[in-house]
């Protein structure tokens, strides 16, 4: 249920930009845990403010890494966009 509130809450937040206020918020109580850690590490692992991950010095987006998550098979296209790797599904 945490998720489905998160995807709804982030659909038309652009990825890999600072979160607003109200979706730090809203981050931060479904997540309070998770939240604590992530405010903690300011240099690797999970940048709250931007929903991205840096991985091995490369930064992924949150919509990214749960696309990749969830991939059943589809085809994405990797392009590298404002520093951070991004998915785009192709339909073929």
């Amino acid at each position: 249920m945490r998720e489905l509130i998160w995807e709804l809450a982030i659909k038309r937040h652009n990825e890999a930009t600072v979160l607003s206020k109200p979706l730090l918020i809203l981050r931060a109580i479904l997540y309070p845990l998770d939240f604590f850690y992530w405010k903690m590490s300011d240099r690797r692992g999970y940048q709250w403010e931007s929903d991205t991950w840096i991985i091995g010095g490369i930064k992924y987006t949150g919509a990214t890494l749960r696309a990749l998550s969830e991939a059943k098979g589809e085809v994405y296209k990797i392009t590298a966009k404002n520093g951070c790797v991004n998915l785009e599904r192709l339909d073929v």
